[in-house]
């Protein structure tokens, strides 16, 4: 079995040029270009305006708003702004729009009413105070005597993804990128061609037994999917300075590995010849890319599409070891599904067992 191991190592994951490319060095160069293009560019802004009280007339006056700046609305001023929140604070008094119409119309005459309304800022943090502004300047182009800035003296927390070192960000999503490499072509490509060109009815005629053979198969799959991960993880290092390296991280890696170790299953059981297997790992292997989340945020897509997020494993996976990176997780339960798919696939694999590993 080990000799079958080394065998099958050597020529069809290292001597094989277009394989060799797409597992271990397409990846790299993936990583390098994203980042080559996209690492020098700021990142998006998000702020978040929190208003305090209800007021028709305000909320149609920030509904404008360029994209990036969220409005939303809060109770407690103090705590959205120490616990990053909300980057800025609006208090309204009671009656605001009542007060506004007022003052609109005494403003045509000498009689001044000034209608005062609380900006509250963090004064730690520089997005607070320059979002204070903007806030202070939409105002009092309404034309009314607005003039109360308060500073909240808060204990500072930094919003989380805040500045995003788009290096780092894209790290989690070009690990999966590798070991979907494996997991959705290399694996599963092997068995069904060891099947079309005689050679799995070969080897099975010796002392090798169609389980020892799936015991290969996976020892093959896993080695090649550490290799691929430990040279985007040394490149990731050494270049790009990723250091924030957990044990939770390294599991999620592992997890990932087996995850689509078993998908890779779940295809052979589906499609026997290697036409229909090649066009189902091209569609797998884009709907969990770029239904996954690996360069763009999807989870504000719209129905159905929603059900292409919430239904893929990879979502889950690129999001919790961005977690484990320091970013914010934007999903919960990142077990549930990809645990479901793992699940799926055995059962099915081995419901289909004699199917799959038949040798005519």
């Amino acid at each position: 079995m080990r000799r079958l191991i080394v065998s099958i190592l050597k020529n069809d994951y290292f001597r094989n040029k277009g394989t060799l490319f797409w597992n271990f060095i397409f990846p790299i160069v993936l990583y390098l270009i994203l980042v080559s293009i996209f690492g020098g560019m700021p990142s998006s802004m998000n702020l978040r305006i929190g208003i305090v009280g209800d007021s028709k007339i305000l909320k149609s006056v920030f509904d404008n708003l360029p994209s990036g700046i969220k409005v939303i609305e809060i109770e407690e001023p103090e705590k959205a702004l120490k616990y990053g929140r909300v980057d800025a604070c609006i208090i309204i008094p009671e009656n605001f729009d009542s007060l506004f119409s007022q003052a609109l119309f005494l403003s045509k005459t000498k009689v001044r009413v000034p209608v005062r309304i609380t900006v509250a800022y963090a004064a730690e943090r520089q997005e607070s105070i320059a979002l204070a502004n903007i806030i202070s300047s939409i105002l009092e182009s309404l034309d009314l005597q607005i003039r109360k800035l308060k500073e909240v003296k808060v204990e500072y927390k930094k919003k989380e993804r805040e500045n995003i070192n788009y290096s780092h960000f894209v790290f989690p999503a070009i690990l999966l990128v590798g070991i979907m490499s494996v997991g959705l072509f290399t694996v599963p490509y092997q068995l069904v061609l060891y099947k079309e060109q005689g050679i799995l009815k070969r080897l099975l005629a010796s002392p090798l037994s169609k389980y020892g053979y799936l015991v290969v198969l996976i020892v093959c799959g896993l080695f090649a999917m550490t290799m691929t991960s430990t040279g985007i993880m040394v490149l990731a290092r050494v270049v790009y300075g990723v250091s924030r390296l957990s044990l939770n991280f390294f599991g999620g890696v592992l997890f990932s590995f087996l995850t689509f170790l078993s998908i890779s299953f779940l295809m052979v059981s589906l499609f026997k010849s290697f036409s229909a297997l090649g066009a189902a790992s091209q569609v797998f292997n884009q709907i969990f890319m770029f239904m996954g989340g690996f360069y763009f945020d999807v989870s504000n897509v719209p129905w159905p599409l929603k059900a292409f997020v919430l239904g893929n494993p990879a979502t889950y996976l690129v999001d919790y070891l961005r977690g484990n990176l320091g970013y914010k997780m934007i999903y919960s339960n990142h077990l549930l599904v990809p645990v479901i798919w793992i699940a799926v696939s055995l059962i099915l694999f081995l419901f289909r067992w004699r199917q799959v590993m038949v040798v005519e």
